[in-house]
């Protein structure tokens, strides 16, 4: 299949005009491994095939120029003879929390800080995809509602806290009716028993502006019969596959040199794609055998511990998280502030390093996160 990039490109060359600090045309040498690979995501009759509570995370190591060296850092690993190579599971284990007890991860962080290296990561938070194309149908068929600015971003939070907190029944209701292939005769019924699940939430203070907004939205969605984005697909499959999210940054960061870890069934996949720019072929991918690789053998540990934070941030609030925090010890707070000024300086290099679909309120996590560990400094 020809797959077109120059149009996405020029996309986003038009947010690096807006945002000086966005770097997509630097040559980069991106090295990858994922977590939390869900391959599909489906509802079943009351509940979904995988858990939804950890993004999935493609992500790794990044730099310019010649590969560092980085045997030093698995050499002070000090991992068993019997371990081909370094992993995630070799360095930490168990949750977000028990994973900042290790000193192997503190060897990890200490050394990219200091090295020429920087981290980047696609993260999914799954939940969140499968939900926001309601409030983006409701939107188009509302003029109102296209006014006004990033009105969608509260909507689409709104909508995903809700849904976390009546998953069940969104769960049954998505199945009854085949979500996201609503049919045209169903809508009206679909937007009823929506609504009637949030119901009792109207009056919270919380919620209520969001979910009164959405209601007055999907009325006009009611009246013409269309929910365009929840419409003519797969009964039950909300997330087909994860094709996309490995080709974004391919074609994101088309100057750059990207290196998949082996992979199967990503790079069938992805031979089904011939990626073109303005009619001409590129190919700036590759795929390699970790055990060959140690900076894809770095990328597992770097997205592994990004899939244990995702996981914590998704079922902790803000309160939980910071009773925590001040119940840690010594070394888990020090690979705490090291695994947030890990992200802070690839940010601080590139903000294009990072891209997330994510409700923005479990964004703004990180970023209260980052307030209480620089304030205990």
């Amino acid at each position: 299949m020809d797959f077109e990039t120059a149009e996405l490109i020029s996309i986003q060359e038009y947010h690096s005009m807006q945002n000086a600090r966005l770097d997509f045309s630097t040559p980069y040498t991106f090295y990858y491994d994922e977590t939390n690979n869900i391959k599909t995501f489906y509802v079943r009759e009351n509940d979904f095939n995988y858990s939804f509570t950890a993004n999935f995370v493609l992500g790794g190591l990044v730099h310019q120029g010649d590969a560092p060296d980085v045997q030093p850092l698995i050499d002070s690993f000090r991992l068993q003879k019997t371990a081909p190579e370094a992993k995630f599971k070799h360095i930490a284990f168990g949750g977000f929390t028990d994973c900042l007890k290790s000193q192997k991860l503190k060897l990890f962080f200490r050394y990219i800080i200091d090295s020429p290296l920087y981290v980047h990561y696609t993260s999914l938070n799954i939940l969140y995809w499968s939900v926001v194309d309601i409030v983006d149908s409701a939107i188009l068929n509302s003029s109102a509602a296209q006014q006004i600015g990033d009105f969608s971003h509260k909507l689409k939070n709104d909508l995903y806290k809700l849904c976390r907190l009546e998953i069940e029944n969104v769960a049954r209701l998505f199945y009854d009716f085949g979500y996201p292939n609503i049919q045209p005769e169903n809508i009206g019924a679909f937007i009823d028993a929506l609504v009637g699940i949030f119901e009792p939430y109207l009056d919270q203070e919380e919620f209520h502006f969001g979910l009164e907004s959405l209601r007055q939205i999907l009325k006009q969605s009611r009246k013409q019969g269309s929910l365009a984005f929840i419409m003519d697909e797969e009964d039950h499959v909300l997330l087909k596959d994860l094709t996309h999210f490995y080709l974004r940054p391919v074609y994101t960061f088309k100057n750059s040199t990207h290196i998949f870890d082996n992979e199967d069934s990503i790079q069938e996949e992805l031979k089904e794609y011939r990626m073109l720019f303005n009619g001409t072929e590129y190919k700036n991918y590759t795929f390699v055998d970790s055990q060959a690789s140690p900076l894809t053998q770095l990328s597992d540990i770097f997205s592994g511990i990004m899939g244990k934070y995702t996981h914590y941030r998704n079922t902790h609030s803000i309160e939980q998280i910071q009773q925590d925090i001040a119940n840690l010890s010594m070394l888990q707070l020090e690979n705490l502030k090291l695994f947030v000024e890990l992200i802070d300086r690839s940010d601080r290099k590139n903000p294009a390093f990072m891209y997330s679909t994510d409700s923005y309120e479990e964004l703004l996590k990180f970023d209260r996160l980052k307030e209480i560990v620089m304030a205990m400094r």
